[in-house]
């Protein structure tokens, strides 16, 4: 590859043995272009560092190490606390790929970021297709969260969904290289101009969110953000934070006060307070007619407990802009 190097991030919590998985499917990668590999631990306190440091020098990775953040303040707060540590101090690093520790990289998919941003300069964030270990789709391009899309979050109903595809946050059945919104956090490459001109990640968000606000910032900033459909990562998802954004429990549990602090962070930073309430409104009308549609159909229950409760609350809390 070219004098430009590409250094990788991981955020460790816990998850020493998916650290060193995602390590070992680097081996290839790391000596044909050359990587680096920086891995922080947020303050696991079960040793992860001496494990997993031990495993970077029995396998002889002189391309990786591993370091302690000192707290765990968040998957944002972790992330730009290793960028300030190793990589920004380091000119010669161009492009940025942060990655879950709960993923194993399949041949090629660091190159082909690191290829379609360096082919295309407009282009400042790129994005891996994520796949379970069978290779089934999970996740890939996803539309801005705004006010007016809440509406059909709430609805979630399938004959409105493809009435008005646009709606949707999540773009169905994405099997081509295109241009999106955002990409997911689990495994994204950055140039390193982006970071210079918008900034790192927000850190006020503790989990979620934090790569949507980044990827909005940049798109307004003017740099495109692709998803690229022959980056192929397995994503364990969930094994990183305990939760599973695709589980369906048999009973809907609490939605999650983190999901939604950074939620509404997310909708008044970048649409204000009127937006926030807006977002909340519409949301809050979608489900209306989602559980009307529910007793009509001898489906009762299926919307979280206390879920109008939280929502306004949360509008009502907002979240302060920094």
């Amino acid at each position: 590859m070219s004098g430009v190097r590409i250094a990788i991030i991981i955020v460790n919590y816990r998850t020493p043995d998916l650290v060193r998985d995602c390590l070992d499917s680097l081996v290839e990668p790391a000596a044909r272009l050359g990587l680096r590999v920086f891995v922080g631990d947020a303050d696991s306190g079960d040793g992860s560092t001496a494990i997993i440091r031990d495993h970077i020098a029995q396998q002889g990775y002189d391309w990786a190490e591993c370091h302690d953040i000192g707290r765990n303040g968040g998957f944002a707060y972790g992330n730009n606390a290793i960028y300030r540590r190793s990589v920004q101090p380091d000119p010669s690093f161009g492009y940025i790929h942060f990655l879950n520790p709960d993923t194993v990289i399949r041949p090629g998919a660091v190159d082909r970021l690191w290829e379609f941003l360096r082919d295309h300069p407009s282009a400042g964030i790129a994005g891996s297709r994520l796949e379970d270990p069978d290779g089934t789709l999970r996740a890939y391009g996803f539309r801005a969260p705004v006010p007016w899309r809440e509406f059909f979050r709430g609805l979630r109903f399938g004959p409105v969904d493809r009435l008005v595809p646009s709606g949707a946050i999540k773009i169905e059945n994405l099997s081509r290289t295109q241009q999106v919104d955002w990409v997911t956090g689990a495994s994204f490459m950055a140039t390193r101009a982006v970071l210079d001109d918008v900034g790192l990640m927000d850190d006020g968000y503790f989990l979620y969110f934090e790569e949507t606000d980044l990827m909005t910032r940049a798109r307004q900033a003017g740099y495109e953000v692709w998803h690229v459909a022959d980056s192929h990562v397995v994503h364990l998802a969930g094994q990183s934070t305990g939760l599973r954004s695709g589980d369906r429990p048999a009973a809907p549990k609490p939605v999650s006060p983190i999901w939604l602090q950074s939620r509404n962070r997310y909708l008044r930073k970048h649409h204000g307070r009127a937006g926030l309430w807006a977002g909340t409104a519409l949301y809050l009308a979608g489900d209306a007619l989602f559980r009307v549609q529910s007793v009509l159909r001898g489906q009762r229950g299926r919307s979280a407990p206390h879920l109008w409760r939280d929502y306004l609350r949360g509008a009502r809390a907002g979240a302060p802009r920094t």
